[in-house]
């Protein structure tokens, strides 16, 4: 059997806090490093990174092992859990990753076990310290409440689409508009937005064309009122010209409803 975990004296977890994301990690001798993860606007995960892992692909025995000085506590099985053969070969969904924390909490071992990719004959155990845990994640917590309700991913190309004849912003177009400002307050890397309207193929061409410059300049308007430097917006409406539509042969209501946006870029250092 060939065991990884972190000894006692060595043991450790360590946080990495932003606005951005929340890690909560720990090194593990000669395998790597076990990390939780939470992005803003994503879910929690975990996985383990390692440069080679000594773990045969499929399917890994997960349970909870009671550390040396506490075995009357017993090990509880937490089910099983796929490995691959790549720089993270587990990588566990949030409600797989709050169940080794709350493990961890309990101050028990979560711990992998898996045949080793050189033998059959030859088991590899992965397993998770609970040793100075609390503090860090006391830490932890700290920073996911303080992260933002989205991340770049999520608003870097963004679109609102409007009603047939709205001009005005609603409460969910402005929700929508409040979450990119939030990120940008807090990115500076953050340069420039561009920002362009477009109208539904039905009505009068000359029409669309002004319904399109109403409804990109009420957005540019709203991220102006909320504090964005209107030196970083460029707006551009193109009314309901047949090259610019998401479906270029409008054939019912829902082709319709996906031509008549207004789309948002984010342009980032």
């Amino acid at each position: 059997m060939s065991s990884y975990y972190a000894d006692i004296d060595v043991a450790g977890w360590q946080t990495d806090s932003s606005v951005f994301e929340c890690r909560l990690m720990q090194q593990i001798p000669g395998l790597g490093q076990a990390v939780f993860y939470h992005q803003a606007g994503a879910a929690l995960s975990f996985y383990l990174q390692t440069p080679d892992t000594p773990m045969q692909a499929g399917r890994a025995l997960l349970t909870s092992q009671p550390p040396v000085w506490r075995q009357e506590l017993g090990v509880r099985d937490l089910g099983y859990v796929d490995v691959a053969i790549s720089k993270r070969p587990v990588t566990l969904d949030a409600q797989r990753s709050r169940l080794l924390m709350a493990e961890l909490e309990r101050g028990m071992v979560p711990t992998l076990m898996r045949r080793a990719w050189f033998s059959d004959q030859e088991s590899v155990h992965v397993g998770l310290s609970p040793v100075h845990f609390g503090g860090a994640y006391a830490e932890y917590h700290t920073c996911t409440a303080s992260l933002l309700p989205v991340n770049f991913g999520q608003v870097e190309r963004s679109t609102v689409f409007w009603q047939p004849n709205q001009r005005e912003l609603n409460d969910e177009i402005t929700a929508q508009l409040d979450d990119i400002v939030t990120y940008v307050e807090a990115d500076p890397a953050v340069y420039g937005f561009e920002i362009n309207g477009f109208t539904d193929g039905a009505g009068n061409p000359r029409e669309n064309f002004e319904l399109s410059r109403i409804r990109a300049f009420a957005v540019h308007q709203y991220l102006v009122d909320q504090g964005i430097n209107e030196d970083m917006l460029n707006t551009r409406f193109f009314g309901s010209a047949p090259q610019f539509r998401i479906v270029e042969q409008e054939r019912s209501a829902a082709d319709r409803d996906r031509n008549r946006r207004v789309t948002i870029r984010l342009l980032r250092d």
